[in-house]
């Protein structure tokens, strides 16, 4: 072992000096080729231009940046002032010239995409307009670290000959210079610091304020705030947000209503006199103008990306209710937000009918897309038409055919007086409708049945739970234009009925319809308490025997999605095992319908009902009347 260890000795020896002696070769080959260079004559060697310096006699096209984050009073102060600093600054230096000065009023610095000055200083530098900036701080400049560095190097290299330089007055830091990398880097590095701190001072002084009621408010068209944080109304701008909601909800469009404005040359906050559809839109969206205030509907997520997101739970917020006096009532701004969102509803806000006499009696007429539609509001037009012993007797006739109470004069289990399900005898031949919760369908025996007409007018009796569609002309304010086997939107609607029929929204429903003409007037009846149920995709009816579902919702509302491996056709539960049927109860009304319907019946128009499930709405008329006086004075 010893000897070993000798040998790996004497070999790192070894290794150590072929080391050395390959060093010495490489040292003495070095100072043989210095020895060996050659004299030249007449070399003219060029030498580089000495450090810039903000104080060289050489002459200098000059730009000044300026810029305030904000547009208060005082800041609009200060930049007239560094406007007219550096005018006489630059004045005074005679072999400088001064191009323009480059202002943004209002702008952050976290950010060069609104600067719109910045941006055109940049434009104009890659054009060689000059080649000095002055500007106050690095702070003005940007408070982003990466877009100040970004921007120095290349206002420094767009132009290798005659770089442009910036000089920051502040810090006393002219960018070429040698040394200014280093010194800029930390001094931007501040205003970076700097500008996060501020966010989340301005986040925490947010909460701070919201958590103590001192909520902030800021002028809007038609409010400006007072020193306690209320809104005062400007009556001459008012006038103006009136208009907006009364025409749009008499079927103004908001590019309409914007083209209006624009003509009559009506001021914007701003002072703007050009509208838009979506400025007037804005106007319509703000909860401020009936009234109520929403604290910090929005934050921002980066303060440098400006990152905007709707504040759902992400920092303090607050509602307050009728925090103030409302241009507009709630009912009114309801009423436009429900416009807005039926798409459909290009006259406004449509009428409410309801026939208030014959067999039809209590059918209130619907446009099936409008999203304003609920249970409460038929409810309301349908009673609207009846005594109060007819409401009773027609509770109790609701309450039969909803299951909820046995005929009196008739039992289920009687076989007697049992009638087949409707259900069990839908087939393409005969009409039908079918429900989802997004719209309702036609087939095409429907349109075949009214003689292919093109609009047609649904009327529904929500007691009843009775659908009666009959042909109509374009003009009715409830006209529905109509396509067989194409899916109607109805969303409003088609969730009013499964709200009030008790349905699982998981499945759809479909139902036999019966056809009435009467000297060439034709009407369809649809039956809506005796449901064929369509569970999953295509609806093919089953070769197996009838399947009987459970269709109803659970009374804790938890019921839960059922998922079919196949889509099949079912009927409902309480059917299983019935040699029959229903009881003739249930079937009473509709066949009286039916039977004693005549062709007035058939072509009764509506009465227009007051809305009151908006609270207190003017008549149309009144509010036609007030958009008149209303572009008188404008």
């Amino acid at each position: 072992m010893a000897d070993d260890r000798i040998i790996e000795q004497e070999g790192l020896k070894g290794d150590w000096q072929r080391q050395h002696e390959n060093r010495e070769n490489e040292r003495a080959l070095i100072r043989s080729r210095h020895n060996a260079i050659r004299e030249y004559s007449g070399i003219i060697y060029r030498h580089p231009k000495p450090t810039p310096s903000i104080m060289d006699d050489e002459k200098m096209d000059v730009a000044v940046y300026t810029r305030v984050s904000t547009m208060s009073l005082n800041q609009t102060s200060s930049i007239e002032n560094q406007e007219l600093y550096y005018t006489d600054k630059v004045n005074k230096k005679e072999n400088w010239n001064l191009t323009e000065i480059y202002s943004d009023e209002g702008k952050s610095g976290t950010s060069t995409k609104k600067r719109d000055a910045f941006n055109k200083m940049m434009e104009d530098a890659r054009s060689g307009k000059f080649n000095l900036i002055l500007c106050a701080s690095v702070s003005r400049f940007a408070r982003n670290i990466s877009d100040c560095l970004e921007y120095i190097t290349e206002l420094r290299l767009m132009h290798p000959e005659k770089p442009i330089g910036v000089y920051f007055e502040t810090e006393n830091i002219y960018t070429l210079n040698k040394d200014a990398d280093q010194t800029l880097s930390f001094h931007a590095l501040l205003a970076d610091w700097e500008s996060g701190n501020k966010s989340r001072r301005m986040i925490l002084s947010y909460d701070q304020r919201i958590m103590t009621n001192q909520f902030p408010v800021s002028d809007l068209l038609g409010f400006r705030h007072t020193k306690d944080g209320n809104l005062e109304i400007v009556p001459e701008e008012a006038q103006t947000v009136r208009f907006i909601y009364l025409s749009y909800i008499t079927g103004s469009s908001a590019d309409e209503i914007a083209t209006v404005l624009t003509k009559h040359k009506r001021p914007t906050l701003t002072g703007r006199t050009d509208w838009n559809g979506n400025m007037v839109r804005n106007i319509m969206d703000n909860e401020r103008r009936w009234g109520d205030l929403e604290a910090r509907k929005t934050v921002v997520l980066d303060y440098k990306k400006k990152k905007i997101v709707r504040n759902i739970d992400i920092r303090e917020g607050a509602f307050v209710p009728d925090h103030h006096e409302a241009i507009v009532s709630r009912d009114l701004a309801m009423m436009a937000k429900s416009i807005s969102r039926s798409p459909m509803l290009h006259s406004g806000m449509p009428d409410t009918f309801v026939i208030s006499n014959g067999a039809l009696k209590g059918f209130v007429s619907i446009f099936p897309s409008w999203n304003g539609i609920t249970e409460d509001m038929l409810q309301v037009a349908c009673r609207s038409v009846y005594s109060d012993e007819e409401l009773e007797n027609l509770d109790y006739e609701g309450r039969i055919r909803s299951g909820m109470e046995h005929s009196k004069m008739l039992s289920m289990s009687l076989h007697g007086y049992q009638v087949p399900h409707s259900a069990f005898f839908i087939s393409p031949s005969n009409p039908s409708i079918t429900f989802t919760t997004a719209g309702i369908m036609f087939n095409a025996s429907c349109l075949k049945r009214l003689n292919g007409h093109e609009f047609v007018e649904i009327l529904y009796h929500p007691i009843l739970q009775t659908i009666a569609v009959r042909p109509c002309d374009e003009d009715n304010p409830n006209a529905v234009k109509w396509r067989a086997t194409d899916e109607m939107a109805a969303k409003g609607f088609a969730s009013a009925i499964y709200q009030h029929m008790n349905w699982r929204r998981d499945f759809r429903f479909k139902f036999r319809g019966i056809e009435r003409i009467r000297n060439g007037a034709s009407i369809l009846l649809f039956d809506l308490s005796e449901p064929q149920i369509l569970v999953g995709k295509g609806f093919r009816r089953s070769s197996e025997r009838a399947q009987y579902i459970p269709y109803l919702e659970e009374k804790d509302g938890n019921t839960v999605e059922f998922k079919p491996d196949k889509a099949f056709v079912a009927y409902p539960a309480e059917l299983a095992g019935k040699s029959v049927g229903i009881s003739f109860a249930l079937k009473k009304r509709i066949r009286q319908i039916s039977n004693e319907i005549t062709e007035k019946d058939i072509k009764e128009a509506g009465t227009i009902v007051s809305n009151s499930m908006f609270g207190n709405i003017p008549e149309r008329w009144q509010m036609l009347d007030e958009v008149q006086r209303l572009l008188a004075i404008m």
